[in-house]
């Protein structure tokens, strides 16, 4: 088990699957539980409207919180390849200690563009800067590296890559399957998300793995949810593998 933690817009979910992809390792991305878990934990009502200390806190327990769901799905994973676990809920506190885990904090200006983008609230930019420097904190504490995010995505990715020691650890894979299932946990991650009514309308296009069977292969395949089910009911599962001829 690999982990790849860190803070919003840094970068995590671009890195980890890229990351994941080359080297065949099985990827487990913590959003990709988002609705599944709530519906576990059952009903929260969120206020938005909090002061940024305050939506720091809320984060971090909500974490804690969700820890032991994320044990549970990791446990499932078949025992190889190895995994790389990424995603802003994987807090240097909730990691083992020991663990090869890299965090990943971006610069305050960095947060505050990518908030900004995403049409966030002040106080959401002010919990993320905050929150970065949370677990920057943790992770030095307790030994983890902490990585600057100060470069273009591609030298990013050969950075956190170096970091990172694989020969040790379990290889062989059935990648149509591994793949498979990843495809399936976001496929119904979505369908979670549009029977909670918060979802945007419209089907738009979700980057599902390739299911081929060749090493590192990095394709991504961009179908619509009713595509995918669709290609999933009919058994056929040839849409979802790039031809290389």
């Amino acid at each position: 088990m690999i982990w790849l933690g860190g803070a919003t817009g840094s970068g995590k979910t671009s890195i980890s699957r890229i990351l994941a992809y080359r080297h065949d390792l099985q990827l487990y991305n913590v959003d990709h539980r988002t609705f599944d878990h709530e519906n576990r934990l059952g009903p929260r009502e969120r206020d938005w409207t909090l002061p940024a200390g305050e939506l720091v806190d809320v984060f971090v327990a909500y974490s804690h919180e969700r820890w032991p769901l994320v044990v549970a799905d990791l446990e499932a994973l078949a025992a190889t390849p190895a995994v790389i676990a990424e995603g802003p809920h994987l807090l240097p506190e909730l990691v083992p200690t020991g663990a090869q885990a890299v965090f990943l904090v971006p610069s305050e200006q960095r947060i505050r563009a990518t908030r900004e983008e995403r049409g966030s609230r002040p106080n959401i930019s002010d919990r993320d800067v905050l929150l970065a420097a949370y677990i920057r904190g943790e992770a030095e504490k307790r030994g983890f590296a902490v990585v600057p995010v100060d470069r273009p995505l591609a030298e990013m990715v050969e950075r956190v890559d170096a970091l990172f020691t694989l020969d040790s650890l379990p290889r062989e894979i059935d990648r149509p399957t591994v793949r498979r299932f990843e495809n399936d946990v976001l496929a119904r991650q979505v369908r979670l998300y549009r029977d909670s009514g918060e979802a945007p309308a419209g089907d738009w296009p979700l980057p599902f793995a390739c299911e081929c069977d060749e090493a590192g292969c990095a394709d991504i395949v961009e179908l619509t949810l009713a595509d995918y089910e669709r290609i999933s009911a009919a058994g056929d599962r040839s849409p979802l593998r790039r031809s290389r001829s």
